[in-house]
């Protein structure tokens, strides 16, 4: 039995379960110079997205270029959700409307300012009108309006003004009929509190007091009614403004992420995935059920794998529709992912072999050493994919020529369809093995050919291993996420909650019981950090917080999705070792190593380059001393 025992200690369960080494990417990606590194990546590529806005925005006002300078607000899921047809004539009667839609809605501020209709109407949902505050109101506004209502310009000479200039004007009439609405405010909570003190109908303290708390709280809902009013304006002006594309990207992308973790939350997996389908018919042209649902469901109508589907087509649509903006964006986020990223994958790569772990500055240098390599490797097979599909076309043009070119086409078929081959060969090879090309570069210290070469022939040698492999690291790495994910969700609920205890003051221009914080930063929840700030209710002071706080909630998300990158690469890695040992019988140690990196940490003995222990070193290591047990 003893023997049995030792027997089954001595077993290595690594070597048999070979998946096993992947749960140890959790440990590796919550290294702090990997989450530094991926934070950085995350920086630059916001910000990159962020001045590009600003150019294209910048470039479109200047040439009047719509389509690619501003993206309608329901765009993206326009483009998802409906047949190409029907989303054309939506772009083009947004883009042909915009500028009557501007000129209306400076017509509309401009009345706006002398009825105030708008402001009455969304005060009518808050206040009744039978109070003090509310006759107050009204009768102010009446006796202190202004004299004559506006002259209505005509529509052709406002439009022919400029869609900006309409939309700057209707913001100052805006601000006008804002602090005329704040001063009738001011004026009829004092009036209303007199009429309360002269009220004969209000017998005794009691009915007085209770009559002075209403209209305290009349008040405070006529400021917030103008924070309706704001928010009613801004979706307007949003509307006509359009928004720029990388932000309205990061909106959706964001929203398909928040409903999909949601959507988790509630164990709803495959709900949705009939609406789905039937979108994907409809767009194809094809005949859609009768009765069938084919429109973009509400949040908690769909589950995990439709959110996740919707944000592919998200990504689609930025490369379709932006493909100029999305090339030269594409471009740079992989430079920079090829510098922080290569240092990413390189100190994994001498994590997961020795247990070593190099300083910021050296990963940095080996991906600076090795940028060209990292950057292009991704980037060959695309081109050679391109390449071939230009060949076929230049096919096709052929074709079109009268006579010979059927004949011609007929005949060199053959090559055509081997060009498809080669296509299809090199797209199952980029999308399999795009994952193990960084990992190749940083692990051997190679060139972007051996990095191609490699994670080819790696996925198509073990295809099956491959895919488990894949299959195992996707599912820990999504509870690993979760988890991560959970542990920043309680960090900031927890400072939400008691910040909040101490925070009394107020919020008074938002909603009734609210406090200052509400309006700064609304409650996170699991799905949703850092909601939609709620600027129209926010003083000039509370915006300069908010923003503040902004900066250090997103900060904490840039966290969780450098996480998520760290994982990714240190999962990566871990398969790579794994594979090379199967096909190229390759110790797990085995690893390139610089000259700067060969000497080890104080206090650790020299390990060969090999990866392979003296064999005396090996056998102290198995044979127990005499007199010990054993």
């Amino acid at each position: 039995m003893a023997d049995n025992r030792q027997e089954l200690r001595s077993v290595n369960w690594n070597e048999i379960f070979s998946f096993s080494h992947i749960f140890k990417s959790f440990r590796m990606a919550i290294h702090l110079s990997k989450l530094s590194l991926a934070l950085a990546a995350i920086i630059v590529i916001f910000l990159t997205g962020w001045v590009m806005d600003r150019i294209w925005s910048a470039a479109g006002a200047y040439v009047q270029v719509d389509r690619t300078a501003a993206v309608e607000t329901n765009e993206i899921g326009a483009y998802f959700a409906w047949p190409a047809a029907e989303f054309e004539k939506y772009q083009d009667d947004w883009l042909e409307g915009r500028d009557a839609a501007a000129a209306g809605l400076r017509i509309d501020a401009q009345g706006e300012r002398y009825y105030l209709s708008r402001y009455t109407d969304q005060l009518s949902k808050l206040v009744a009108r039978d109070g003090h505050f509310r006759k107050a109101f009204d009768g102010l506004k009446l006796a202190k309006q202004p004299e004559g209502p506006p002259s209505q310009p005509e529509l052709k000479s406002l439009i022919a003004e400029g869609r900006s200039k309409n939309l700057r004007e209707a913001e100052d009439d805006l601000r006008k009929e804002i602090k005329r609405v704040e001063e009738l405010i001011d004026e009829a909570y004092k009036q209303a509190q007199n009429d309360v003190k002269e009220d004969a109908s209000l017998v005794g303290t009691a009915d007085k007091e209770k009559a002075l708390e209403r209209v305290r709280k009349d008040r405070r809902a006529a400021l917030q009614a103008i924070t309706l009013r704001k928010q009613d304006f801004t979706r307007l002006q949003e509307t006509i403004r359009g928004r720029s594309i990388f932000a309205s990207l990061c909106d959706y992308e964001s929203s398909c992420l928040s409903n999909a973790l949601a959507a988790l939350c509630r164990a709803d997996i495959s709900p949705g995935m009939n609406v789905y389908q039937n979108i994907v018919r409809r767009k194809a042209g094809q005949p859609v059920p009768a009765g069938a649902e084919a429109n973009m469901p509400s949040p908690n109508d769909a589950g995990f794998l439709f959110w996740v589907l919707a944000a592919v087509h998200g990504i689609k649509w930025f490369i379709c529709q932006q493909w100029f903006y999305a090339i030269i964006f594409l471009l740079i986020s992989l430079a920079a992912w090829a510098f922080f990223g290569g240092a990413i994958h390189r100190i994994a790569a001498l994590h997961a072999a020795r247990e070593e772990k190099i300083s910021i500055s050296q990963a940095l240098r080996f991906s600076a050493s090795k940028f060209l390599s990292f950057f292009v490797a991704p980037l060959m097979p695309l081109a050679a994919i391109l390449g071939a599909g230009a060949l076929l076309i230049v096919g096709g043009i052929i074709g079109n020529i009268m006579g010979f070119g059927a004949v011609l086409v007929g005949a060199l078929f053959l090559l055509a369809i081997l060009l498809g081959l080669l296509i299809a060969f090199v797209a199952v090879g980029l999308v399999a093995g795009a994952g193990l090309m960084y990992p190749t570069i940083a692990v051997e210290g190679s060139d972007a050919f051996d990095a191609i070469s490699r994670s080819f022939s790696y996925v198509f040698a073990k295809p099956w291993r491959a895919i488990v492999y894949g299959v195992i690291a996707l599912v820990y790495g999504a509870l690993c996420y979760l988890f991560v994910r959970f542990f920043a969700f309680l960090a900031l609920a927890a400072t939400h909650f008691f910040v909040k205890v101490g925070v009394w003051t107020g919020g008074d221009t938002l909603r009734e019981g609210a406090d200052k914080l509400d309006v700064m930063w609304a409650k996170p929840t699991f799905s949703v950090f850092h909601a939609s700030s709620n600027w129209q209710a926010m003083s000039t002071a509370e915006q300069l917080g908010a923003f503040l706080i902004s900066i250090w909630v997103y900060l904490v998300i840039g966290i969780v999705l450098a996480f998520a990158l760290c994982y990714c690469s240190s999962a990566s890695t871990v398969i790579y070792y794994l594979l090379r040992r199967k096909v190229d019988a390759t110790d797990l140690d085995d690893v390139y190593v610089e000259e700067a990196e060969e000497t080890p940490p104080v206090g650790e003995a020299q390990v060969p380059e090999t990866g392979e222990a003296p064999a005396a070193e090996e056998a102290e290591g198995k044979a127990p001393k005499e007199g010990e047990g054993g």
